[in-house]
């Protein structure tokens, strides 16, 4: 997927996918890169998804809290789901799970095997351990088909 210039090149520096709350390392450069940056160029022109996009860039990034703030102030599958993530990342996995069921089955993942309950139970097993390349690998293919999922279905 062709993505903007701006997403190109922050995707570029992006450490993913986040684990918990230390592991990638907190990016406050991009943090702040997404602080700064306007919702049209954030995400061409995504409509009511912006938000949603921006929360799961600042999730990424390790801004747990204002990643938090922008999805618990919506409804909606989208933000449910990125819910259900900053949950798992803080290691709240019971939690993650309550806001995965309240996201039912998203819509980015309808053809894919990416199952929330599943990458949570993994990430919950291997916490405090170095995780295998599968959750690695699942984790990031999660991000990505819902990062690319939300650009491209724009709402």
């Amino acid at each position: 997927m062709t993505h903007s210039a701006f997403l190109e090149q922050f995707l570029g520096k992006l450490q993913t996918p986040r684990v918990s709350l230390s592991q990638p390392e907190i990016q406050p450069e991009l943090v702040e890169e997404l602080n700064r940056v306007s919702d049209l160029v954030l995400a061409n022109g995504c409509g009511p998804r912006v938000d949603c996009i921006r929360s799961l860039l600042l999730l990424q990034a390790g801004d747990f809290e204002r990643s938090h703030s922008i999805v618990q102030a919506m409804s909606g599958s989208d933000a449910a789901y990125i819910h259900g993530m900053v949950h798992r990342v803080q290691g709240d996995f019971w939690n993650a799970k309550y806001w995965f069921r309240r996201s039912k089955k998203h819509p980015a993942f309808l053809e894919t095997p990416i199952d929330p309950f599943r990458i949570t139970d993994l990430v919950e097993e291997a916490k405090g351990k170095t995780p295998s390349p599968s959750i690695i690998q699942d984790l990031e293919t999660e991000f990505r088909t819902l990062l690319d999922f939300l650009l491209v279905d724009g709402g």
